[in-house]
């Protein structure tokens, strides 16, 4: 009798799963994606100093778009990321007594939301997908030689969630930056992603050796269900 219970109770888990899956009409194909292999191209950034008080500050939010060299936003966009309140945090300080070296930093943001195109390699054939970024963190050095900047180069690692889909995520997500041009120095380049926060100061980067990797994962929820059976046979 009771290995009849349990498997009433195995298949009615079976089927909690499967709704579970079901649920989620509109999910992302699992996989890597990655400039390296063209399933991804590169992109743009800008960075809006919103205090105008400068690179770094809390409060400067970044707007990232995908870029083929025509088109601006095609593939993929990520906005909203925004310099939580700790600012960057200066990690290692090398700069000789000539004034040639670099300054490592490290930055969080908190916020954000992306957009994948539904053409791209990730697509189901029902359209984009939008979600909410979960984290979002920037490792930058700065380059000084003769005690001016010569150079800033960023790895950025980020995660979201999906919004038409609780199981899938972008677990895991790595791009390298260089900055381009900053307020002050000279005319705007054209074809960047805009400044957000109505900002009318900030920073410009390329975005290049992006990797991003979607799951799709339900195994809380089947641990929980299994939980609930092993309970009932203590």
């Amino acid at each position: 009798m009771k290995v009849l219970r349990l498997l009433v109770v195995l298949a009615a888990a079976m089927l909690v799963a499967h709704a579970a899956f079901a649920e989620c009409a509109h999910a992302p194909v699992q996989g890597s994606y990655s400039t390296t292999n063209a399933t991804m191209i590169g992109g743009r950034v800008s960075e809006a100093f919103c205090s105008g008080a400068g690179p770094g500050q809390p409060g400067n939010t970044q707007n990232a778009m995908s870029w083929n060299g025509a088109v601006l936003g095609g593939q993929w966009t990520m906005s909203g990321m925004t310099i939580d309140a700790a600012g960057a945090v200066q990690k290692k300080y090398a700069i000789d007594g000539s004034g040639n070296g670099y300054i490592d930093y490290v930055t969080n943001y908190t916020g954000g939301q992306f957009w994948l195109s539904g053409a791209g390699a990730w697509g189901d054939g029902l359209g984009n997908f939008t979600g909410t970024m979960t984290y979002y963190n920037v490792g930058t050095r700065v380059s000084y030689f003769g005690w001016q900047e010569v150079g800033l180069t960023s790895n950025i690692t980020f995660r979201g969630a999906f919004n038409d889909c609780a199981y899938c995520f972008i677990d895991y997500a790595v791009a390298n930056s260089i900055l381009i041009w900053r307020s002050g120095e000279g005319a705007m380049p054209a074809n960047y992603p805009p400044f957000q926060c109505g900002a009318a100061t900030g920073e410009l980067h390329d975005a290049c050796c992006i990797t991003m990797h979607i799951l799709c994962d339900v195994t809380a929820t089947e641990e929980s269900t299994w939980g609930s059976i092993k309970s009932l046979y203590r």
